[in-house]
């Protein structure tokens, strides 16, 4: 027994010190990092930046607890085969980072409806409601005006990206005021009569505002006699025999608007001629990263991938853009309880924030990124240094037993599809979890499906007057942060910093070449005349 524990302790020991650099074991090296952390933090609060933002950017991961982001960088870190804790993602780089409680009015654990309404709009509401107030009966008397409606208003050039449907929450919660998050379509819709339209017609309504649109959800576009360009049987599902599509089609191509459905005609448009893009890359949701199609026909964009279309279409108004980009897949693979879906989602995120960063400047770009809200999804265990993120604690070839006989993983769900027993006991993942796409990480409790979490978030930002993303504040907080940097809606427009002639607001391009005797499409402020 007494050689099996020292022949343990070696191989640990062994494993833990061949992932170190040997840097890492003077003082000198840390002296020197902390050093290095301290002359960074001076030169940053010595830069703050208080003048008007021209462009602001919402990043969030969906679900993205902190968690997430500690075993994501972990994981990208341990791709390019370095022990992984040492990484640096996109996101660690931005210089201001808070916390936000994400609990909504009703509930203390949110749904991402809620969530998305507090830091869209600064109002927090009831779980599963969108862009409107908490007590809210009328979709209309009681909406509440997002970031992209007020940068509507101001004359700035719009855009969503998402992985998930373009109806889903976070993405509904920049357009659209509803009583029912669900109502993707009106058959979905049961609020009738209170001034409320399903979520697709809303968006519709709203296509000479928003220039770039992509994502998921062309079956909730059309009605089910129209098929869908993938077949396989796919129907849209409108009961109003409405073709949302082709209605925006039909008035927005000779507006040098773009409806494409595929990565390779997404690929192949120019930016530079192209005024609005609509991007439709599924029936529903779009596919997990770590399953995208390989047949060219049905491949679809990578996150990073439309985030830089966006910009590039976005960039070319004068007076600015707002953008909102959803890594919403990560949520999708932590209910489904398979962490290593999860976290690729993860990766494809971060990848997106250096695309952000990248093509726009801290000079005149708000750049925010957060989560909704978190999932229960933990990682520890005592897992010694380079570890695989995915494996079994503490050491993946040699793990630590729990109580009951069996190892476990790093990783754990506190409820969720992973709950499996057999025959009375919990069932045995061996090292072959490291290296499984599909394994679903084990759960304390069984669920279906697994849920959120209550916990705060982090937020991150840079750009204009980003300094104020410090201390823990109300998600809602976030929304007031991008109205008052980039002097958004009557609030905040009479703030010195918004009398600066470095972004003078212009008239607006009229990038659609709409005729101005048409009539105009009901936007945010006429929103607010009415209230």
């Amino acid at each position: 027994m007494t050689s099996l524990f020292i022949s343990v302790v070696l191989l640990t020991s062994f494993r833990m010190t061949s992932c170190v650099s040997p840097a890492e074991n003077t003082k000198e090296f840390w002296y020197r990092n902390g050093l290095q952390g301290i002359e960074s933090s001076v030169d940053t609060f010595a830069q703050l930046n208080p003048t008007r933002a021209k462009n602001v950017v919402m990043m969030i991961g969906d679900g993205m607890n902190i968690a997430t982001l500690t075993a994501g960088r972990i994981a990208i870190g341990q791709k390019s085969g370095a022990s992984g804790e040492e990484h640096v993602t996109a996101i660690d780089q931005l210089p201001h980072t808070g916390i936000a409680k994400t609990y909504s009015v009703d509930y203390q654990t949110p749904d991402s409806a809620a969530t998305a309404t507090a830091f869209l709009t600064g109002v927090k509401t009831k779980q599963g409601t969108l862009g409107v107030r908490a007590g809210a009966t009328n979709c209309d008397t009681d909406a509440v005006t997002s970031a992209l409606e007020h940068a509507i208003s101001q004359g700035k050039s719009t855009g969503i990206v998402t992985t998930t449907r373009v109806q889903q929450a976070t993405p509904g919660a920049g357009y659209a005021h509803s009583l029912q998050r669900s109502a993707y379509t009106d058959r979905l819709l049961t609020m009738n009569g209170r001034g409320c339209k399903d979520i697709s017609m809303q968006l519709y309504e709203k296509r000479r505002q928003i220039q770039v649109i992509l994502g998921g959800g062309r079956s909730h576009m059309r009605p089910p006699s129209v098929f869908d360009e993938e077949g396989l049987g796919n129907r849209g599902d409108r009961g109003d025999n409405r073709d949302l599509i082709q209605m925006w089609r039909n008035d927005m191509e000779r507006m040098n608007g773009s409806y494409v459905w595929n990565k390779r005609a997404f690929d192949q448009v120019n930016p530079l001629t192209t005024d609005y893009l609509l991007g439709l890359f599924s029936p529903l949701d779009m596919e997990f990263i770590i399953n995208k199609p390989r047949n060219q026909r049905y491949d679809e964009p990578t996150l990073e991938e439309m985030t830089r279309k966006a910009i590039q279409i976005l960039s070319k108004n004068p007076n600015g853009f707002f953008l909102l980009v959803e890594g919403g897949m990560i949520d999708k693979g932590h209910h489904h309880g398979r962490a290593k879906f999860a976290l690729e989602e993860f990766h494809e995120f971060d990848k997106a924030v250096a695309a952000v960063k990248s093509m726009t400047s801290e000079q005149d770009t708000l750049l925010i990124v957060t989560a909704d809200h978190g999932h229960m999804f933990t990682f520890g265990g005592g897992a010694v240094r380079g570890n695989s993120v995915y494996g079994l604690a503490k050491n993946n070839s040699r793990p630590d037993i729990a109580l009951d006989g069996r190892p476990f993983t790093s990783i754990l769900y506190g409820n969720g599809p992973g709950y499996s027993m057999y025959k009375g006991q919990r069932r045995y993942p061996g090292p072959w979890v490291a290296n499984s796409k599909f394994y679903k990480a084990q759960s304390a409790v069984p669920l279906r499906a697994e849920t959120h979490s209550a916990e705060d978030v982090a937020v991150y930002a840079s750009g204009p007057w980003s300094h104020f993303i410090s201390g823990v504040h109300e998600q809602s907080y976030l929304a007031h942060v991008m109205f008052y940097s980039a002097c958004l809606g009557p609030l905040y427009t009479t703030y010195p910093h918004c009398a600066t002639s470095l972004n003078t607001i212009q008239p607006i391009p009229n990038p659609g070449r709409i005729k101005h005797d048409e009539p105009p499409t009901p936007n945010a402020s006429t929103q607010d005349k009415k209230r």
